[in-house]
């Protein structure tokens, strides 16, 4: 796999990450995930795939489900469980992307439902979303969650919607990336702040 993915954390929150001099963006689509527009083979949830395992081990992989703390840039702390399924609903449930004449990584994408709550109910959020898994044995996963009010006011201000904004319904979103390495089962990570699909900054890590 790329090592250059360190970078995915912004990919999709952000048009590029940073090259080697200020200001200069990367275009290399082998610095971010996978997107689908390409070619992919479609597998069965417990099917055999290239990369060795199925789609349901990749997510067995991940423990299925736990719990983490997230530190908040405001200082306040949450304890989150988390849960992860197979989203056997929509599809492809698995697909098997190989990008390696471009990038010399494989992966599999797995359409998941993912859960995530906490006691404070700063998180209480279902939401679907993919899982990749690459051939390293990494995973990753964002999910994406809108709310009509800001969660983070004294963090970020925003530009005015929140409170004082009528019929502004959803939209503040915060995106946990979540990332398993390789036979672990809790994840680490980071979580961003955007309204109205501006990246405001990043309000949590775990």
């Amino acid at each position: 796999m790329n090592v250059r993915l360190a970078c995915w954390l912004l990919a999709g929150l952000l048009m590029g990450c940073a090259g080697g001099q200020t200001g200069e963006i990367a275009a290399d689509p082998c610095d971010s995930l996978p997107a689908m527009a390409g070619p992919f083979v479609e597998h069965d949830l417990t099917e055999p795939t290239p990369l060795g395992v199925s789609g349901q081990e990749a997510i067995d992989a991940t423990g299925g489900s736990g719990s983490f703390d997230v530190a908040w840039a405001n200082g306040t702390k949450s304890a989150v469980s988390w849960s992860l399924a197979a989203d056997t609903e929509s599809a492809p449930v698995v697909a098997y992307i190989d990008r390696g004449t471009e990038c010399a990584d494989e992966y599999l994408q797995i359409l998941v439902l993912g859960r995530l709550s906490s006691a404070d109910g700063i998180l209480d959020h279902e939401q679907r979303g993919a899982l990749y898994r690459g051939d390293d044995g990494v995973a990753h996963l964002r999910l994406s969650f809108s709310f009509d009010e800001n969660p983070f006011p004294d963090v970020y201000a925003g530009g005015g919607s929140g409170d004082s904004c009528t019929g502004c319904g959803g939209a503040f979103e915060l995106s946990v990336e979540s990332r398993w390495g390789a036979g672990e089962s809790t994840p680490r990570g980071r979580v961003y702040l955007s309204e109205n699909g501006t990246l405001l900054g990043e309000v949590g890590a775990f």
